[in-house]
């Protein structure tokens, strides 16, 4: 299979540019009601972030696989390996449906979601629960078709579900075509649509364009040798992905107790960081895919130049991007209407993005790499000694014992994204990744 990094890297940018903006939009759309709904709706997405990061876990896992499966030629291991993550991921998507209609109310209990908005926020989030059953799926059949070299097919679809769910707020939410307005629970079910829909076309991409034959016997049985694959990466890669969102939400907690315009600036400024990092996650992704491919071939000495062609590339074009948002920091500023007090708070980041994007996409590029070639274990272990180690200890020393606020935390972020890129670089050099294959 003929992989190109250009063919993958700009769809797979897209897909997330898409999913990125289309939240903005969602938010936009339901302030122009009430913000106190979008209160409402982020307590809920909040909850349902913390189920995608699950079902993330597998389809990370079954990608790698099914990778390395096909760069060995051996199909059948592919399609077994698909179908035991459809299996595996439908149960897990009724039980976590399960878990939020029987608890969704001491979910957002525990999440301290003001009495005001819990009903609201129960209700979105009581709809959005069953588009779980879908979720879990959708997720499995993307991350195939990017492996399949499909990425644009998953893509479009991508414009399809969001078209879908932007008309469907409309429509709830400013009563068009003279239909009643029913708030969240209209934004829940336009999402719900959207999700259901984007599944059946993935499913028709997978099954007619990808010519991968899916058989209701090879979805009643999961063997425990498939699993076993799949988990050896998906486990430890979601192990990190929480050591991450535990360390951000700790060091969140530093924040707040900076006071409310500290916290602000946080949170507007993480949402631009985010916009930032898409670049190079994008390019990680991608070169994660052909590493994959490249390990199940045994192709090793390809895979390790191409790893390090994409890391070039990847902190290139981050820091172009972070560079001209420095430029243009005060405009950015201007365009969010921010306060004299917010300015000064938030300048001092467009400073210490440059260094902390850039480590950051060197992190995620090597990180992806090690974890396409079956060598999962190590980034955990390095997340776990750097962020919480390094990074919280630093960031509370700096930011809150000595008084530097929120310039030291995000010190403790540059000094965890650096020194954790170079432990992982190291273990790529090492090429002690190659015992790691799977297939």
């Amino acid at each position: 299979m003929n992989l190109s990094m250009k063919k993958l890297v700009v769809p797979i940018f897209l897909d997330m540019f898409l999913h990125f903006i289309t939240l903005i939009i969602n938010t936009y759309m339901v302030t122009k009601v009430s913000v106190h709904l979008v209160g409402a709706m982020g307590a809920g997405n909040q909850v349902m972030d913390l189920f995608m990061t699950i079902f993330n876990f597998l389809s990370m896992g079954c990608s790698v696989v099914v990778a390395q499966a096909l760069g060995a030629k051996q199909n059948e291991l592919a399609s077994s390996v698909i179908h035991a993550s459809i299996t595996s991921n439908t149960v897990f998507g009724i039980f976590s449906a399960i878990i939020i209609y029987v608890f969704g109310y001491n979910i957002l209990n525990l999440l301290n979601v003001p009495s005001d908005l819990i009903n609201d926020s129960f209700s979105y989030l009581h709809i959005l629960g069953f588009a779980l059953l879908f979720d879990g799926i959708g997720m499995v059949l993307a991350a195939v078709l990017r492996v399949y070299n499909l990425a644009t097919a998953v893509m479009l679809t991508s414009v399809l579900m969001n078209i879908i769910t932007i008309f469907g707020n409309a429509i709830a939410l400013f009563g068009w075509f003279d239909l009643p307005n029913l708030g969240l629970q209209g934004v829940a079910i336009s999402t719900f649509v959207g999700r259901l829909i984007g599944l059946f076309v993935l499913l028709y991409m997978l099954i007619r364009v990808a010519k991968v034959r899916i058989y209701l016997s090879g979805l009643l049985v999961v063997p425990f040798g498939i699993l076993k694959k799949i988990l050896s990466v998906g486990l430890p890669s979601a192990g990190e992905n929480l050591l991450w969102m535990a360390q951000y939400m700790v060091a969140f907690g530093f924040i707040a107790s900076m006071g409310e315009a500290t916290l602000s600036v946080q949170t507007i400024y993480f949402q631009i960081t985010l916009l930032i990092l898409l670049c190079g996650a994008s390019i990680s992704v991608a070169n994660e895919v052909i590493v994959g491919h490249l390990v199940g071939a045994s192709e090793f000495n390809e895979a390790y130049a191409r790893t390090f062609k994409a890391l070039w590339l990847g902190i290139s074009i981050t820091l172009v991007v972070v560079l001209i948002a420095y430029a243009l920091k005060y405009k950015i500023m201007d365009a969010l209407n921010l306060d004299d007090g917010l300015r000064k708070i938030m300048l001092p980041l467009f400073t210490l993005s440059i260094v902390l994007e850039a480590g950051r996409t060197f992190n995620i590029v090597i990180v992806n790499a090690l974890r396409a070639s079956g060598d999962a274990k190590f980034p955990l272990a390095t997340g776990l000694i750097f962020m919480w180690g390094l990074s919280l200890p630093l960031g509370y020393f700096l930011g809150i014992h000595l008084g530097w606020g929120i310039v030291g935390v995000w010190i403790g972020f540059c000094a965890d994204e650096w020194l954790r890129g170079l432990a992982n670089t190291w273990r790529w050099r090492s090429k002690k990744w190659q015992e790691k294959r799977l297939v």
